[in-house]
């Protein structure tokens, strides 16, 4: 009889933590696109008001952003420091796509940072402001998306998790 209790609370905590997990991914989507947005905002002070070069400015960037994106920002840096030739769409691209595991993002959302980097750098300061105001609004267009998803698909995959725990119980007792 003990045992029975104890596979029962391990199966209902387990495919709880199942569900909990995956509505904890839409969750970091979130968070993860308001975090870019700031680190953005953030980067364009630094490269249009105060005329850093772009990594010096992605190095500060990456210690004021939050832990959960500041390595992309830093590991753009050291790439771009090492001037190995790439330029910084190719850098930018290729510590994203390194790193794509490590994000909650979907690939909406991570093609739209990569593009980001295809006119970063190219004309003149407005051109710059626009460009970075227009990635600003897509991924805030994309974090009211997340939200919505977050709060219909988080919910289910929370209760979706306690309801498949239940049903193996009961099809076990």
């Amino acid at each position: 009889m003990v045992l029975k209790i104890i596979i029962v609370i391990a199966l209902l905590l387990s495919s709880w933590a199942i569900g909990y997990l995956v509505a904890l991914r839409y969750s970091l989507r979130v968070k993860q696109l308001g975090y870019f947005i700031g680190a953005l905002n953030s980067l364009e002070t630094d490269i249009l008001y105060y005329s850093t070069p772009l990594p010096v400015a992605m190095k500060k960037v990456a210690g004021r952003s939050h832990k959960s994106i500041s390595w992309i920002f830093d590991d753009a840096w050291k790439k771009l420091s090492e001037r190995t030739g790439l330029n910084i769409e190719e850098t930018w691209r290729m510590t994203i796509e390194e790193n794509i595991d490590y994000l909650s993002l979907s690939k909406d959302d991570i093609e739209i940072i990569i593009d980001f980097s295809k006119e970063l750098g190219v004309g003149n300061k407005e051109t710059q402001k626009k460009h970075f105001k227009y990635t600003q609004e897509l991924l805030m267009e994309q974090k009211i998306e997340a939200s919505n998803e977050k709060d219909k698909n988080g919910r289910m995959f929370n209760r979706l998790g306690v309801l498949l725990g239940l049903a193996m119980v009961i099809i076990l007792i």
